[in-house]
């Protein structure tokens, strides 16, 4: 269990590590076919947290900007299979486009402590939703690359996420950071909604 600060708690499952010993396929319980995938797969990690890295030192700052906006645009860029009004029904959408695209990371709506939605409105009038990702991008390199979280790599994956939100429920997004943790994260997708009234019971 990965307890919040506010008094919440994340459940994900445990993932099984691979055994130190031994790199043949039956050390994996895996065919030799599944395990040349997997290693590419870890070499693509190891390239993207040095990619990223580099783009951190060079750039400062402006690497999450930069990063944002690139996981942006490849979800904007996204044939979504179709548009949604009802925001449930586009965070579903936004999860299946992420399926259909072999992207990994599944999320759920969490209702905070004491509270009875997991959708809320902010002082300045934008709708917030609380969602835990058990998996990302970054966890994902975690595996093969030290890069901390909370960087510009966090920033590609909400650029994506935002993305795909925007094109499916036609209002531009951002996913703040509340808690990052080993097992999951807690984000916070916020944004005016112009098809529901504030305050309105969803």
């Amino acid at each position: 269990m990965d307890h919040l600060p506010f008094g919440g708690r994340l459940s994900v499952a445990n993932q099984q590590e691979e055994p130190s010993q031994g790199t043949g396929p039956e050390h994996f319980g895996e065919s030799a076919l599944t395990r040349e995938k997997r290693l590419r797969v870890q070499g693509m990690m190891v390239f993207l947290g040095s990619l990223t890295h580099g783009l951190e030192d060079l750039l400062g700052k402006g690497a999450k900007a930069v990063s944002l906006r690139a996981g942006r645009e490849v979800g904007l860029a996204r044939p979504v299979i179709r548009k949604e009004a009802d925001l449930r029904k586009a965070l579903d959408q936004v999860r299946q486009e992420m399926v259909t695209m072999e992207i990994d990371w599944p999320f759920e709506l969490f209702v905070p402590e004491g509270e009875e939605s997991p959708i809320s409105v902010n002082d300045h009038g934008e709708t917030e939703i609380r969602m835990p990702f058990g998996n990302c991008l970054v966890r994902c390199s975690l595996f093969r690359y030290g890069f901390p979280q909370e960087m510009s790599l966090c920033q590609t994956k909400h650029g994506l996420f935002c993305g795909l939100f925007e094109k499916i429920y036609g209002v531009r997004a951002h996913l703040d950071i509340i808690h990052s943790g080993e097992n999951a994260c807690l984000l916070k997708l916020r944004f005016r909604d112009p098809n529901h009234a504030m305050g309105e019971d969803r």
